[in-house]
């Protein structure tokens, strides 16, 4: 059975835009001048990430923001999927991995973005985690879609029950990467867009009364439909994840019970109508 005993519990692109290839060749020159201008077809924003090399994201216009309090080793990172040779002291229970592998991998297992309990420090006994991960600069209007894949690690094997939570959240209104500077605030990302497991249940439905689930411990798919953008017209805006928990941590908190793990995310696509 599992307990909730505050032990140390440590979980310590594709860009596809469409491109239109005009094929030259040397030509006569028409005898008439009297020509309608032809341009090329104009460049879709739709696009796909598959988290592949997350050390790339920044050179595309991602945003990584850390306002966890105390603040952490690492926030949003390449894919945790590792061997837990020499690391067992970290676990309440033997597993052979931290983390798991991919939803959609070409090199390794890793290829996905996650995020884990150490993106704070609860020396202290307590934490509050807000890591972002933050869009590109995009240009939005109802209709357009987020579709993504997001699981947590399965926890059947520790000796206490995951909580993690996240949110996706939009700015509408200056394209900027404001978010403020506490785990509190949300900035310029002032639309909720998906808020998974909001009520902080355990992610196993079994150790939950009743039996419904937290944040899902399978690669699920999450698709969003744009709705409230000012005016319903197309506006420079960005979307973000952020990974967040209150009063959490490597010691659970000053409950003991709530341990956040890991999620990620992973097969993204921004889809314009």
């Amino acid at each position: 059975m599992k307990t909730s005993k505050p032990l140390i519990y440590a979980i310590a692109s594709l860009v596809s835009i469409t491109m239109v290839v005009a094929s030259c060749k040397k030509e006569t020159a028409p005898t008439t001048r009297n020509l309608t201008p032809v341009f090329p077809p104009a460049t879709s924003a739709s696009f796909v990430e598959e988290f592949d090399t997350v050390g790339n994201l920044a050179a595309k216009g991602w945003i990584f923001r850390n306002n966890s309090s105390p603040i952490g080793q690492t926030g949003w990172r390449q894919g945790r999927y590792e061997a837990a040779t020499g690391v067992q002291f970290k676990f309440l229970a033997p597993v052979p991995y931290i983390g798991f592998p991919a939803y959609s991998a070409s090199k390794t297992p890793n290829d996905f973005v996650s995020c884990d309990a150490s993106a704070a420090n609860d020396i202290s006994g307590n934490a509050n985690i807000s890591a972002w991960l933050i869009s590109p600069v995009l240009p939005m209007k109802n209709g357009d879609q987020i579709i993504f894949y997001t699981r947590a690690v399965n926890d059947q094997d520790y000796s206490v029950y995951t909580r993690d939570r996240m949110q996706v959240r939009a700015n509408f209104t200056d394209g900027s990467a404001n978010v403020g500077n506490t785990h509190t605030s949300t900035g310029s990302f002032s639309v909720n867009l998906l808020d998974i497991n909001s009520n902080y249940l355990n992610n196993d439905a079994t150790g939950n009364t009743p039996a419904v689930p937290g944040y899902p411990q399978q690669w699920t798919k999450y698709t969003i439909t744009l709705a409230g953008v000012p005016g319903g017209a197309v506006t420079n805006g960005r979307f973000a994840f952020r990974y967040m928990s209150t009063d959490a941590g490597l010691f659970g908190g000053t409950s003991g019970d709530n341990y956040p793990s890991v999620v990620g995310v992973d097969s993204l696509a921004f889809v314009r109508q």
